[in-house]
């Protein structure tokens, strides 16, 4: 083939595909019905994921002519894995772009052209040989992924061209093969006119990114299986049509059985298989059909997934099988009833989370490992929905929601974004332009036949962010037709109201809880979805609470899919040879959108973000409300009882548990029960926390046997809250110098200058506390911009509160002898026409009483926090609180925090988001001490709940890094007592900020104190 007919091919919108076979079911064959049942790998299929020859060049220009001939030599070339992304196998760079197209400002093309000059292409090379079991039979080659176009070669020949980067690609190769060793050769072009549709938000990268494998296919073998299950009005007695179409003989017939007893693949109440009904059907016309009926049916659901197995066996017309076909089934049905979007005949509520393939090390190329840890966290944490965004997933992802229980919407590979939102209008893809229509359908339709028989799809998916226009009315019309039992969805139209009918769902990205409501309210016509929504980019995901309090309000709100699921930063060594967490620009790939790409409420390497805490805690499906005869427990649950959990509580004082106890709870779905128990606080004063909280009876495939997944708290004050004074404190021993003053006591001393009233030592047992004069106690009002506080550009609008926090200037320091000890206040001038007062007064025992005034003033931009900072030397790094925790929390950003005795260190303070910025904020403290390892060192506390961050570095030092290796060496503890910090947000990372009640308002008169006493 020439290469003018290759870039001929990467250009027309309209070749797409060459000798591609239609697309199928996802079923799997054996040869025997023992094989079938067993559970492993099918012996027809022969995988050749492995190293192969590998060649890189920069564009289809340069690829060596004949490298596909049997007779080139591929000596001196370098290896690649199969499947792998390219360039993180060392070729090339990968790139991040939100919405605009990877070659944007490199190269001027206009949809339909590629680049010429920057278009890395991929030769690979391996060779084969049919196994001996396969033998005898058509062999079928499968490309499972390849990004984003290729044309392949068996044995020199010609054999086809696909591009959908996400969807098998399947050809019939037996022509091509001869006996013994056989040599394919694929050309992998990461641009063509299909990359037009894949302008999806993430790193932009190509490859064989999934498995490559052979398949047998027996004389008489089951092309494709369809099964549509459906349930009677009174959502009990269940129905299944199985239509069967066959490729070889046209007579012969299908034995089959349905099994019982595949109930709930998380469940440890797993039950032995057994078969509950059987039956013949004859092959006509390469076609057979099956219908049953299956009274009280187990019904599927992603509380209660349970599965039934139809074993279909092939015979030919001399009764010999000639395969076997295991499938599991789901009983279910998705209606939309008075614009309410209903499962198994209830209002579906949808907890979801956007869910990118994604690995820090392999990309796109995931594999089970990913999967499965994936599908177990998902389940563990109280999600019940996925949003494959933006692009079918790998067959086994369904298979595991399948099994484990989560409602997939299955969405299309389609994103055009960047010819909306970044080019002139008339380019906006796929529009109403005939030439891309096939190509728009095809993509659709290799996602249906694919997925089709999966219960857990409760919804397909048109794509993301492609306008509106006849094609895509006319793809979500093909859905439609071709499957009426799943409603369509599609958020863009909102933008093109003229094409409304596009979807079945009202869907909107990024609306403000605000917003939602303002729309539920005025009766809408469909069900109303969040298809994106509390984009959750570094530290984010505040006022989440806002819109999962409207599940509660509004039938017609079927929930949300949070953005997103895993941050998209991969490995790279930097400058000091470690290995860091990367983001766009990293790479040279310039313009980029940098750390845009870091959403998820899980980091890249699949550790848990702080935001896990809220968001598990907000999903949870039981509501429990602790009270003092007992705990309230209301179900959220449409389909599952409380049979498989257990209630404990603890009854704690200031901390420390005064009681506990466990009982059963036998409550249905969507019941409200009281439990009875004793929760009554004692006479003694303190603060007494009731906790209760659900845990498994048994270990689970994704839990372990009393791990906790549902909490609730409730807390009843007992006498006064205000700190203990000292009343018997030594008469403090005041040392009035010319330049200085300090108070000094029983093994310590506190000293202040005169001019300017800094704190410059406190001393204690022979160790200072004061790191250095220029960071003692002093006024705080700044933090470390978030990705959010980026986004709304509070460095700009706030800008002089980082002066005030840098330099405040001193007006006046007032040095008073007073009853209790010596007290020094200081008058600072923040900025023009505006000042706060501190004061500290310093009695015998060294306890400091720190009062921070602020009056409030008009036209002044609301503080990014309102407190005091204080640097202490490294040592004293050891943290323990009584407050929220364990994680970070801020007062948007709180709900699933849970007061208790914590313990951290300053390092362990540093959220490893991967831009540095604020973290390590704990909110609702009562007090806090922070020491060295022999607790020397303070104790804080106040008359009412304060927030505390201790880090190894100060806001302004974080703020100055954009990665972590930029920041300096550790060499103290910085300590922030703050009577308030802004929220987090969470709407968007574009331009919302915290919403008003989460705002530290500049015209707002505010007063501070609290009280630092010395430990050790």
């Amino acid at each position: 083939m020439k290469r003018e007919e290759i870039k001929r091919h990467l250009s027309d919108p309209e070749f797409f595909q060459e000798n591609r076979m239609k697309p199928v079911s996802d079923h799997r064959w054996y040869e025997t019905e023992k094989e079938a049942v067993s559970g492993k790998e099918m012996r027809l299929r022969y995988s050749l994921n492995g190293r192969w020859r590998f060649l890189y060049v920069p564009n289809p220009d340069s690829v060596p002519d004949g490298f596909e001939k049997e007779s080139f030599s591929c000596e001196g070339w370098n290896t690649i894995p199969v499947p792998a992304q390219m360039e993180l196998s060392g070729y090339g760079s990968p790139v991040y772009r939100d919405t605009d197209y990877p070659w944007n400002g490199i190269e001027d093309v206009k949809p339909h052209e590629v680049p010429e000059k920057d278009n890395p292409t991929g030769c690979y090379v391996t060779t084969f040989s049919v196994p001996d079991r396969m033998k005898g039979k058509r062999i079928q080659i499968h490309f499972e992924g390849v990004e984003t176009a290729f044309h392949f070669w068996v044995n020199g020949i010609y054999a086809g061209y696909s591009e959908d980067s996400y969807t098998p690609a399947v050809f019939e190769i037996t022509d091509f093969l001869k006996e013994g060793e056989n040599r394919l050769a694929v050309e992998v072009s990461r641009f063509s006119s299909g990359a037009w549709l894949e302008d999806q938000d993430f790193w932009r990268m190509g490859g064989i990114i999934r498995e490559v494998a052979l398949t047998a296919i027996p004389d008489l073998h089951i092309r494709d299986i369809e099964v549509k299950t459906d349930l009677d009005i009174t959502y009990t007695n269940a129905g299944a049509e199985v239509c069967i179409l066959l490729d070889g003989a046209d007579d012969g017939e299908i034995c089959w059985t349905l099994a019982d007893g595949l109930i709930r693949m998380d469940s440890p109440f797993e039950k032995e298989e057994k078969e509950i009904m059987a039956g013949r059907a004859q092959i006509h016309d390469g076609r057979a059909e099956i219908s049953f009926e299956v009274p009280q049916a187990k019904l599927w659901s992603a509380e209660l997934p349970y599965l039934y197995r139809l074993l279909l066996t092939v015979c030919d017309s001399a009764g010999t099988i000639q395969e076997a076909v295991p499938y599991l089934i789901g009983f279910r049905k998705v209606e939309i009833k008075d614009a309410v979007l209903l499962f198994n005949g209830k209002r579906l509520r949808i907890n979801g989370v956007n869910r990118h393939e994604f690995s820090p090390s392999k990309g796109r190329a995931v594999g089970m490992e990913e999967m499965e840890w994936d599908i177990r966290f998902l389940k563990k944490n109280n999600f019940n929905a996925v949003r494959t965004s933006h692009y079918p997933n790998q067959t086994a992802w369904y298979d595991l929601c399948d099994r484990f229980g989560i409602y997939v919407m299955d969405e299309v590979n389609l994103e055009t974004h960047g010819t909306w939102h970044t080019m002139k209008f008339e380019h906006t893809l796929p529009g109403d332009f005939p030439q891309w229509r096939e190509a728009v359908i095809s993509r659709a339709e290799a996602m249906l036949e694919r997925d089709k028989n999966h219960a857990c799809i409760f919804c397909w998916s048109v794509g993301n962010e492609s306008w509106g226009g006849k094609n895509l009315y006319d793809m979500s019309m093909y859905f439609r037709k071709r499957d009426n039992s799943r409603p369509v969805h599609y958020e863009n139209v909102c933008h093109t109201p003229e094409w409304a009918g596009t979807t079945d769902l009202e869907s909107r990205m990024y609306a403000s809880p605000q917003k939602a409501e303002e729309y539920l309210k005025d009766h809408p016509e469909k069900p109303y979805v969040l298809c994106e929504y509390a984009h959750s980019m570094g530290n984010s995901t505040g006022n989440l609470d806002e819109y999962t309090r409207l599940l509660d309000q509004y039938p017609q709100y079927c929930g949300g899919f949070i953005w997103d699921y895993i941050d998209q930063a991969l490995y790279k060594k930097g400058p000091d040879g470690k290995e860091y967490l990367a983001y766009g620009g990293d790479f040279g790939d310039r313009p980029s959108n940098y750390a845009f790409c870091a959403d998820g409420v899980i980091f890249a390497d699949r550790t848990l973000s702080p935001k896990m805490q809220e968001v598990r805690y907000l999903y949870q499906p039981y509501e429990l409300i602790p009270e003092e005869d007992g705990i309230r427990i209301k179900s959220r649950q449409l389909f599952e009882t409380t049979a498989a959990y257990r209630l404990r509580w603890t009854l704690e004082k200031d901390g420390q548990v005064l009681r506990r106890g466990s009982t059963d709870v036998e409550m249905g779905p969507g019941e409200e029960v009281k439990i009875p128990c004793s929760f009554l606080a004692g006479d003694e004063p303190g603060e007494y926390v009731r906790t209760a909280a659900l845990v498994y009876k048994e270990s689970t495939p994704y839990a372990e046997e009393g791990e906790e997944f549902c909490f609730g708290q409730s807390v009843e004050m007992v006498g006064s809250r205000k700190v203990k004074r000292e009343e018997s404190a030594a008469e403090p021993e005041i040392v009035d110098g010319d330049f200085s003053v300090s108070v000094v006591g029983r093994g310590f001393r506190i000293t202040f200058e005169k001019d300017n009233g800094k704190m410059t030592a406190c001393k204690i047992g022979g160790k200072e506390l004061v790191y250095h004069i220029g960071h003692t106690l002093k006024p705080e009002f700044w933090r470390a911009p978030t990705d959010n506080d980026a986004g709304y550009r509070m460095a700009e609008k706030c800008a002089p509160w980082k002066t005030a926090s840098l330099y405040p200037k001193v007006n006046q320091v007032d040095i008073r002898k007073e009853k209790e000890g010596l007290e020094v206040e200081t008058t600072y001038q923040l900025f023009e026409g505006v000042t706060c007062t501190v004061s500290v007064l310093v009695n015998g025992e060294g306890t400091m009483k720190v009062t921070e005034k602020y009056n409030g003033f008009p036209n002044v931009p609301d503080l990014p926090c309102f407190g005091m900072s204080w640097k202490l030397p490294k040592e004293f790094s050891r943290v323990t609180w009584y407050g929220k925790g364990p994680e970070e929390t801020y007062c948007d950003r709180a709900c699933g925090g849970r007061i208790g005795l914590f313990q951290t260190t300053a390092e362990k303070g540093m959220t490893p988001y991967v831009r540095p910025q604020e973290c390590g904020n704990h909110t609702d403290t009562r007090w806090i001490e922070l020491t060295d390892q022999e607790g020397c060192g303070i104790r804080i506390e106040a008359d009412r709940n304060f927030d505390f961050s201790v880090l190894p570095y100060t806001c302004h030092e974080i703020e100055s890094a954009e990665h972590a290796y930029e920041l300096p060496p550790v060499y103290a503890s910085v300590l922030r007592i703050m009577e308030k910090q802004t929220g987090v947000g969470g709407d968007n990372s574009w331009g919302a900020w915290a919403h008003e009640p989460y705002l530290v308002k500049g015209n707002e008169e505010r007063t501070f104190t609290f009280y630092i006493r010395l430990l050790g």
